[in-house]
């Protein structure tokens, strides 16, 4: 994929999958601008990391989930490089809650922490697109949006909740701007995820092997330089949902 010219926005860049993908945009040619929330040491690192491949970086610490922080965090992109033309919403956690004891902090979170940073900086970076007339945005969902989890009901919903929100935007500003959405399925497990579970759920994938941050990477680049390709949830997970 060529992004020569190209700028990218990143919410949630400095590291695991969000910097794969910045290091994927960076080789495709854009200049890469990203957030972080509270790493300033992976994403300077990161910066560095992307520089190295020869385009231009910009890392902006700012909580997606905050409209004011948003709105500072869009600013200085345009104010460094004037457009965005892919915008990758990969801010989020992923976090075990089983029903007897999701408590209403869980609810919250789980809808500010993976919904609400999709959806706040969409209300900045959707029209700003439209008036450019051209641009792309990709979701990071699960396939966990598409087949629900046991133990895992707020996180699920949230991540249900963006793949509404990225069809309901492909809607909403087209032609000008598409909008589509990844579903990871077994990549990049968190560091205390059991050695066990790890196993069941790669057993159940076709391919029987975790996915890396690079095939996620190279799944934005395809879905952010498709131009006929809109509201769609691409799942890379290796056949999980055959299951």
């Amino acid at each position: 994929m060529d992004l020569r010219g190209a700028t990218a926005l990143i919410t949630g860049g400095a590291h695991r999958l969000g910097r794969a993908i910045a290091l994927a945009l960076a080789d495709a040619g854009a200049d890469v601008a990203f957030t972080y929330f509270s790493s300033p040491g992976p994403a300077a690192e990161t910066a560095r990391a992307i520089e190295a491949r020869g385009v231009r970086a910009l890392a902006v610490q700012a909580d997606a989930a905050d409209d004011a922080q948003v709105t500072r965090a869009v600013a200085a992109v345009r104010e460094r490089f004037a457009t965005i033309d892919v915008w990758v919403a990969n801010a989020g956690v992923f976090r075990r809650t089983p029903l007897p004891q999701v408590t209403e902090q869980d609810w919250n979170d789980m809808l500010r922490l993976n919904f609400a940073t999709f959806l706040i900086p969409a209300r900045h970076i959707g029209p700003l697109m439209q008036r450019q007339g051209a641009g792309s945005i990709v979701a990071l969902a699960d396939v966990a949006a598409l087949r629900p989890w046991a133990d895992y009901i707020p996180y699920c919903l949230a991540k249900r909740a963006v793949v509404a929100a990225v069809q309901s935007l492909a809607r909403q500003l087209a032609p000008q701007v598409r909008v589509n959405a990844i579903a990871p399925g077994p990549v990049l497990f968190p560091p205390d995820f059991p050695a066990a579970a790890r196993a069941r759920e790669i057993a159940r994938t076709q391919l029987r092997r975790e996915g890396t941050p690079e095939d996620i990477g190279a799944a934005v680049l395809f879905l952010a330089a498709s131009p006929y390709i809109t509201g769609t949830v691409l799942p890379v997970d290796g056949g999980r949902l055959l299951a």
